[in-house]
C-alpha cells in the first residue's frame, strides 16, 4: 500500500500521550508548546487545522486524524512518523 493511499489513521490515547510529550519537551513558553501555537505552526507550513479542532484530538473526541495533520504535527514536534502513524505488513489472499 502506498502510504499517499492513506487518508486518515487511527487517534488513539498512546498517539495523544506522544504528542503532548513532545510539545512539553519544546521551548515555548513554561509549559511547552500550546495548541494555538502549534496549530499557528502548522498553518505556518500550509496545514488548516484550528487550536480548538487541536484541543478536541488531544482530548480524545476524535478517533481519527488526517494523515496530513498527523505528519505536520509530527514535523513540527520533531515526532518520528513512526511513532504516530503505524504500517504493520499485511498481505492479500488471492484465492
Amino acid at each position: 500500500m502506498d502510504i499517499n493511499d492513506v487518508v486518515y489513521i487511527r487517534w488513539d490515547a498512546e498517539k495523544i500521550a506522544i504528542v503532548k510529550e513532545a510539545m512539553k519537551k519544546t521551548d515555548s513558553g513554561r509549559d511547552g508548546m500550546s495548541a494555538r501555537a502549534l496549530a499557528q505552526a502548522l498553518q505556518g507550513n500550509g496545514i488548516s487545522c484550528s487550536h480548538q479542532n487541536l484541543n478536541k484530538l488531544f482530548s480524545g473526541k476524535y478517533s481519527i486524524i488526517s494523515l496530513e495533520i498527523a505528519q505536520g504535527i509530527c514535523e513540527v514536534l520533531s515526532i518520528p512518523v513512526q511513532d504516530i502513524v503505524k504500517i504493520y505488513k499485511f498481505s492479500v489472499y488471492k484465492g
